[in-house]
């Protein structure tokens, strides 16, 4: 299926209103808006429009997703010496460093700061834990989310408890908005999570560095945003099936959330 296809079967879908759930739980709003649409469940990593990603998430929704991770050059204290100066022993009684970083100090501790165009990681005796350039961090957002099509869906419950959707929002995106993502490190909505402990052979085992946020701040943070359920559908049609922005997105893909 490719975009002007999926814009006129997201259309008629919003037109039904509220439809009945095909699949229990976090995934429902997912698995039921491509059956809706007549797209096959897509179970591997890769774009479901052709080169476009296609994302879907109830509007409600507080759930976190991962935007990426990143460990390449950030850390200015060995990740081994970190975890044995400032970490904690986990319940499988291993050397470990695992929490969420925020602008004011944790548990361990440990606080985030932007400096200038530096997102760093701080302990409160004044060590610098980690740093990274902010242009760096929305190279990797980029990377991880060239664009995509975001469908956002209001829920309700019937008599029986059955949750139904009406999908009455849909975005194409691409780019990144650099001051937003500066604003979300600044108030928390972008936190890092630290997850490394050291493995019994004695070196550090590191699941990466992540940069989370909830869902429901995703479309903000890219620089163009193109409402495709009320845009006038030949604009966007014309818009989305020029050669030059065809070979412009399939330069990159998405992947998957984490």
């Amino acid at each position: 299926m490719n975009l002007v296809e999926f814009i006129e079967k997201i259309r008629e879908l919003r037109e039904r209103g509220y439809v009945k759930t095909k699949r229990k739980g976090d995934t429902g709003v997912g698995h039921t808006l491509e059956q809706e649409i007549g797209l096959t469940e897509n179970n591997i990593s890769g774009p479901d429009l052709e080169d476009i990603e296609l994302k879907s998430q109830r509007r409600d929704s507080s759930s976190k997703i991962t935007l990426f991770t990143l460990d390449r050059d950030a850390w200015k204290l060995n990740q081994k010496d970190a975890i044995l100066k400032y970490g904690y022993i986990d319940t499988k009684s291993r050397p470990a460093l695992k929490c969420t970083v925020y602008n004011k100090p944790n548990s361990q501790d440990l606080f985030s700061k932007v400096e200038a165009d530096r997102y760093c990681i701080y302990h409160t005796d004044g060590t610098l834990i980690a740093e990274w350039r902010i242009d760096n961090l929305c190279e990797a957002f980029i990377r991880k989310f060239p664009n995509m099509v975001l469908v956002i869906a209001e829920r309700r419950f019937d008599s029986n408890g059955r949750e139904e959707f009406w999908y009455n929002v849909a975005y194409y995106l691409e780019g990144v908005n650099k001051s937003k993502f500066i604003e979300y490190l600044q108030q928390d909505i972008i936190v890092v999570d630290l997850r490394m402990h050291i493995k019994k052979n004695n070196y550090v085992r590191n699941r990466g560095t992540a940069f989370r946020t909830q869902e429901k701040y995703l479309p903000e943070l890219f620089s163009s945003k193109v409402n495709l359920l009320e845009s006038d559908f030949e604009k966007v049609a014309s818009m989305m099936g020029t050669e030059s922005n065809a070979e412009r997105r399939k330069q990159k893909r998405l992947i998957d959330f984490e």
